[in-house]
């Protein structure tokens, strides 16, 4: 089993490489949308990402639910 503070690293990772995000500035109530400006096809690229990492298949349900880092953590820590 994975920790949370595991997940919220490969989270960030992901957001850093794939967005050219600061990695000091990620952090779990950072918001996707409002605070670092994502839309829904970053969000399709944030899943894949995920999937591929984990092995875990996302659904447009599971996307639409994960406002901040920590859903997406909290979402995929629990999938575990």
């Amino acid at each position: 089993m994975h920790s949370k503070a595991e997940v919220l690293k490969w989270v960030v990772e992901i957001l850093s490489h794939e967005f050219g995000l600061d990695v000091a500035k990620l952090h779990p109530e950072i918001r996707l949308v409002e605070d670092l400006d994502l839309d829904s096809i970053d969000a399709i690229d944030m899943a894949v990402r995920i999937e591929q990492k984990t092995r875990i298949a996302l659904s447009s349900d599971d996307l639409d639910s994960i406002q901040t880092i920590g859903d997406a953590v909290d979402l995929i820590h629990a999938r575990l």
